[in-house]
């Protein structure tokens, strides 16, 4: 079990594959909102480890992270990653994010543009309009979720722990607000220089396709991936075609 401590004491979980001194290039995976690197990313984590050396991290607050203050913000969560990596010393990576793992792969690349080679974002959500983040919220409610959708609330505390996912949820529907009130902007989109692959699933129900063209075209650097008859829980996600998609991309970008 590998942890970093955060500069407020906070305890973050990461996972490595393949060896610090390694040559690979490093690929960074990073899971989304309530999710963890034990149910995100982990299929793929075989086959990639024969072109890069894999990091692994569950975000503040999720999993095996802990976190010491009584909110989550986007902003944190991108000073772990930087924080982390320092650590590591890993001054350059390839980044790859499901959902809000993507997202903080995208300020990353605003915000500290040498440290990152590549970014793959799959199913990540950069427009959030009132209408969205109150329909989003209104899922949020661990009471609802625990009698509508037991299964996934029994996954939550499975990943989350039992005392820990109901504050979890609750931290997660006020990160949404910070993110539709003072998040990434459009105009900071054509500062982005790395290569970016906006992957979204053909069935998305948070990220539409629309959504996602307009973000790819905004990036100097942008693609667009679709993914036949995936939606947005990462569990409908196959690892063909994404797969060879992502090693062609992070190898070649």
């Amino acid at each position: 079990m590998s942890t970093w401590s955060a500069d407020d004491g906070s305890e973050l979980y990461f996972e490595m594959y393949g060896g610090r001194e390694s040559e690979k290039p490093v690929l960074l995976l990073l899971p989304g909102l309530l999710g963890t690197i034990s149910s995100q990313w982990r299929n793929f984590v075989k086959p990639l480890s024969a072109d890069f050396r894999i990091v692994l991290m569950d975000l503040r607050g999720h999993g095996r992270s802990q976190n010491k203050g009584n909110f989550l913000t986007a902003g944190r969560m991108l000073g772990d990653v930087i924080g982390l990596l320092d650590y590591l010393q890993m001054p350059e990576v390839n980044v790859a994010g499901y959902s809000l793992g993507g997202y903080v792969g995208l300020m990353m690349s605003v915000a500290y543009p040498r440290r990152i080679h590549t970014l793959l974002m799959h199913a990540s959500k950069f427009y959030w309009t009132a209408e969205a983040v109150k329909s989003f919220q209104a899922q949020l409610d661990p009471e609802v979720m625990a009698e509508k959708v037991p299964a996934y609330a029994n996954q939550l505390v499975q990943e989350h722990g039992a005392r820990q996912w109901r504050e979890l949820v609750r931290q997660a529907s006020m990160l949404v607000a910070e993110l539709a009130q003072s998040g990434l902007k459009e105009k900071q989109l054509g500062n982005i220089h790395c290569p970016v692959l906006v992957s979204v699933g053909e069935r998305d129900e948070l990220v539409l396709l629309p959504e996602a063209q307009r973000l790819s075209r905004l990036l100097p650097k942008g693609e667009l991936i679709v993914l036949p008859g995936v939606h947005h829980p990462y569990a409908t996600l196959r690892q063909i075609p994404l797969l060879p998609m992502m090693q062609h991309f992070h190898k070649e970008g």
